[in-house]
């Protein structure tokens, strides 16, 4: 059995080597171009989504940082607004840089005899390409192609005014496992522990404050509502904007489309990428069936993965984006007694936090 990847991104990489795994014969198709960029991303990955992948790659936790406890506060004058989450000790994520996972998958995948790469001069090519009779399966794992473009039906498209501004700092020894999100008044901000002396930062900056923002003043930002870090360094930052996306179909006759070109979500709560895992462990359920049935593995494929996907991740979506308008919303009109009391409430409710931390671990 024969798939075509277009794309050469995290998550076709992923998805070639897990499909490999099963003996698929997996071509990524893309333009030929320099290594992959995003030097100072990170991913978090929930613990149930790093199982399944531990499934496939035995020793990926040795490249991850796990986290244990998220410490969720809103810009105020009282210190007791903030929420605490943790479960018992157990992790709760995993934080990676994107380029060490990219780094990885790459290794993995240039000395698999399964895989192969073919590039391609212009996206036009890509037309006729998707009529071939060779594959079995034709996945487009690029958001912005000419594929997507083309046969792609957006349903929701929201654009959240926000940049994300990204960068890695580095700091003297400090808690490893705590993860910090401050909903401040220019946006959410994120401390993601890499290792001991390293730390992600995600800095989702609210566009209408300051059009033109620099990378000094979020730097000054950083500073302000550093929680405990003593910074020695920073490196390059990196910026997108943040919309949220979502398509009416996940694929147009022998094309099914793929992670972000399915799902683009707001990262305050870092699910875009567990949402894509979770999108290939579906995927592989529904090919492993088929292969035990002695069923052919075409095209109704993608009309069973649509069906037992594309709600849920909708759901997910929803849920993400009420989550952000409700802390945008209490940070801009709910009293500090208010407030102080909400978070007393959810602090003291264990049933409505574990519902919160098995929502992120595992969706739904």
């Amino acid at each position: 059995m024969k798939v075509c990847l277009i794309g050469n991104n995290l998550t076709s990489l992923l998805l070639a080597v897990i499909l490999s795994k099963k003996k698929f014969q997996v071509e990524i198709i893309s333009k030929k171009r320099s290594r992959l960029k995003f030097k100072t991303r990170s991913l978090g990955i929930s613990e149930h989504n790093l199982n399944f992948l531990c499934n496939y790659f035995k020793d990926i936790k040795k490249i991850t940082n796990p986290i244990n406890e998220i410490k969720v506060s809103i810009e105020s004058k009282k210190k007791n607004d903030e929420i605490l989450f943790n479960n018992n000790s157990n992790v709760l994520f995993n934080m990676i840089k994107y380029d060490k996972l990219i780094a990885y998958l790459e290794n993995k995948s240039k000395k698999n005899n399964y895989i192969k790469y073919k590039f391609f001069k212009t996206e036009k090519s890509l037309l006729s390409l998707k009529n071939s009779k060779k594959y079995d399966l034709f996945i487009n794992c690029e958001s912005t192609n000419i594929l997507t473009k083309k046969f792609l039906k957006r349903g929701i498209n929201k654009n959240y005014n926000n940049k994300a501004f990204t960068t890695i700092i580095t700091h003297k020894k400090n808690i490893k496992n705590r993860a910090t999100q401050i909903f401040t008044n220019y946006g959410p901000i994120a401390f993601l522990p890499l290792c001991e002396n390293t730390t992600s930062v995600v800095f989702s900056f609210e566009v209408n404050k300051d059009k033109n923002i620099s990378n000094k003043k979020i730097l000054d930002l950083i500073n302000y509502y550093n929680p405990s870090y003593k910074i020695t360094n920073h490196k390059i930052f990196e910026n997108f904007n943040l919309k949220l996306k979502l398509p009416k179909k996940y694929f147009h006759k022998n094309i099914l489309f793929f992670g972000d070109a399915i799902h683009t979500i707001h990262p305050l709560a870092g699910q875009g990428f567990n949402m894509t895992i979770r999108d290939i462990e579906k995927l592989t359920e529904i090919l492993e069936k088929k292969i035990l049935l002695g069923l052919p593995i075409d095209k109704y494929v993608y009309e069973e993965f649509e069906k037992k996907s594309k709600s849920k991740n909708s759901t997910f979506s929803f849920g993400i984006d009420l989550i952000y308008e409700l802390f945008r919303f209490k940070k801009n009109y709910i009293p500090d007694n208010v407030s102080k009391k909400f978070f007393t409430y959810i602090n003291k409710n264990t049933k409505l936090k574990n519902f919160g931390i098995n929502f992120a671990n595992k969706g739904l």
